[in-house]
Formats: structure tokens, C-alpha cells, sequence
């Protein structure tokens, strides 16, 4: 997959956003250009990939946004938007004119208990519209997080049946809040109770990066065999192409590698210099017990890379050659307070 950043802009200010880094590094290049998108396409279709993913900052607040959907769609490919769902009424008069089986809109929620009412309230609108175009996704940063909210959504609106989870990672260069893996084991126990009744609600769970099978109790691993198989092993390059024509692993290891976008880059040659690039974090795990764990380098890749750069590596970003160190103290747990002590389970 790759995935396209249109733009820096955003009309949220999330704590716990991946983007963060490319943000405050790109400077005064907040829109990708017509150009550059056309040879994202031509990139694309040299690729062999067949979906357009559009993502930001907030993609419908570009002002070419409209354009590049229609050009993605006449030119045979299907679309995947990353939004938060607070967009323009001119926005989703356009995308319900799209066929919705040409386009989902991964609609990024907002925690029912600290996100602003007014928000939550057109987040809604904008389902209730789009409906069946719409696939619902949390980035789960905090213990505790209500979760079953998604699931009277998706029953109320009629929405796609899916709900995309990820976990909040951290970023390599600056301060943003995420989920510390000494919640992994709570959050992980919430997570398969909130699988067990989505499934009784016909409801499907899919794994972002990040996830790591020890983190959910083994006496549920039966029921979540499909969603372990894919979560273990799933940290990988994304190929993120910024809205200048660079192109990043993705956004937690934006200031790792960047590579620009030339007229033979291919899917296959970025991941090649990517991985390379973090070929040094390979034997490492987010616990101090990965390398000793029979699931390591079969079932479980050990997690974030970023996670892992954050947590055993000094400092963290050495092109690609991370040294061994102690761990950091610059960790912030899912409550946002400094955590200065060892991992020892």
C-alpha cells in the first residue's frame, strides 16, 4: 500500500497524532500541487496498486481535494480517505456522488467522553450521509477508552461493518501522547472483550501497526486467531508520500529516511530502502523479554519500530543504525504523565 498526505492542514489538534512530526518539518509545503499528485498516480499505477489512499493532516481541506478524487476515480483507481469527518457541506454533497463501491472514508472517531459535543455531532451528520461509504476507526491511546459507541454507530447509520483499531504510537522526534506498553496487557484483555461482542454483532475488528499478540490474554487467542495473525507481524513500511514529493516509512519514522519522488520510484525499491533503513531495530522487541519469546520472528515482529527506537536505542534516530541504550525516561504513558521506570514484565 502507499498512502498520499495531501496536506498538513487540520481542523483537529489530536494529542496523540502520528502526523505531528511532518507538520511542524515541512514548513511552508502544507499542499501537495496538481503536479505532484499526477505523478503520485503515474507512481501508483507503475506499482501495480490500485487504490488512491488520501490522507493528511485533514484531506478534505484541501482546496484541490475534490479534483484529485475525480481524477483518481476516472483513471480506474478505487479511493480510501482518511478524514476526521468534519468537512464541508461542499465536500459531502461531491463524495455522495461517488459510487460506494468506488470509495470508503476511514472516519477517524472522537472519544465520546473528551472529544467536544459539537464535533461528535457532525462526525454523525456525516455518517448518517454517507453511510455505507463510511468505515469507522479508533487510535486507541488511553486505558479505559469507550469503545461501544462504534458499534451503536455502525448499527444506527448502516455503515460498513468493520472497525479499523490502532494502537497511539510514539514519534521519534518530539512529544505526542501514546500508549506506553506497560497498559498493553489492560487495553489488550478491553480489546478482545470489545472483539468478543462486535462479533456478536456481526461486526469485524481490524489490527493497525503496532499490536503485539502477548498483550491479549492467551485464553482468547482462539477467537482473535485472524486478528493476532495479522496484528504480529504487520509493522512495515506504510510509504507515505508528503505533500512535497518526499517519501516517508511512515509518519511515527518521518525524520528516519526520506526519499523523493523521481519518475522510476516503485512500491518495491522504496521498501527495500526503507527497511534497510530500520534493519538495525529488527532483533528488538517494545519488552525487554521479546527476543525470548518463541512467538518472536515467527508470529510477532515485536511491535512499533518507532516504540522500539523510543524505548532501547540512543539515540533514536541514526539513519537507520540505532545504538543499544538504556531505556528512555522521555516515555509518556496513556495518561500523559512522564514514566521513568523500567519495563521489568
Amino acid at each position: 500500500m502507499s498512502n498520499l498526505s495531501i496536506t498538513t492542514r487540520c481542523n483537529q489538534n489530536c494529542p496523540y497524532c502520528f502526523a505531528g512530526d511532518s507538520r511542524g518539518a515541512i514548513g511552508s509545503a502544507t499542499m501537495m500541487s496538481r503536479e505532484t499528485f499526477l505523478r503520485a498516480v503515474a507512481y501508483l499505477r507503475r506499482s501495480k496498486i490500485r487504490q488512491v489512499r488520501l490522507l493528511g493532516g485533514e484531506p478534505t481541506l484541501h482546496p484541490d481535494f475534490a479534483w484529485m478524487t475525480e481524477t483518481a476515480i476516472a483513471e480506474g483507481f478505487d479511493l480510501l480517505v482518511f478524514s476526521n469527518g468534519l468537512m464541508s457541506e461542499a465536500i459531502v454533497r461531491h463524495l455522495e456522488e461517488v459510487p460506494d463501491d468506488r470509495l470508503c472514508i476511514l472516519l477517524n472517531t472522537l472519544d465520546p467522553v473528551r472529544g467536544i459535543t459539537s464535533n461528535i455531532r457532525r462526525q454523525r451528520a456525516v455518517m448518517q450521509r454517507l453511510r455505507k461509504r463510511v468505515m469507522l476507526g479508533v487510535n486507541v491511546y488511553t486505558r479505559g477508552q469507550p469503545l461501544d459507541h462504534l458499534l451503536d454507530d455502525i448499527e444506527a447509520f448502516e455503515l460498513k461493518r468493520e472497525i479499523r483499531v490502532g494502537l497511539a504510537q510514539p514519534l521519534l522526534t518530539r512529544q505526542n501522547r501514546y500508549l506506553h506498553p506497560k497498559f498493553y496487557l489492560d487495553v489488550g484483555k478491553a480489546l478482545a472483550d470489545f472483539h468478543h461482542r462486535a462479533a456478536q454483532r456481526g461486526i469485524r475488528l481490524g489490527a493497525d501497526c503496532g499490536f503485539v499478540p502477548c498483550m491479549f490474554p492467551p485464553q482468547a487467542w482462539d477467537s482473535l486467531e485472524d486478528l493476532l495473525e495479522r496484528s504480529g507481524r504487520c509493522c512495515h513500511p506504510n510509504l507515505d508520500l508528503l505533500p512535497d514529493g518526499r517519501f516517508i516509512s511512515c509518519y511515527p519514522l518521518h525524520d528516519l529516511k526520506q526519499i523523493p519522488l523521481d519518475e522510476a520510484t516503485t512500491a518495491e525499491e522504496l521498501i527495500r530502502q526503507f527497511e534497510q533503513a530500520r534493519s538495525g531495530v529488527r532483533e528488538l522487541g517494545v519488552f525487554p523479554f521479546c527476543r525470548d519469546c518463541p512467538l518472536f520472528g515467527q508470529r510477532c515482529n515485536g511491535g512499533c519500530a518507532a516504540m522500539k527506537m523510543r524505548r532501547w536505542t540512543t539515540p533514536p534516530v541514526a539513519e537507520g543504525r540505532p545504538g543499544r541504550g538504556a531505556e528512555s525516561t522521555e516515555h509518556h504513558d496513556g495518561e500523559g504523565a512522564p514514566d521513568e521506570r523500567r519495563l521489568s514484565a
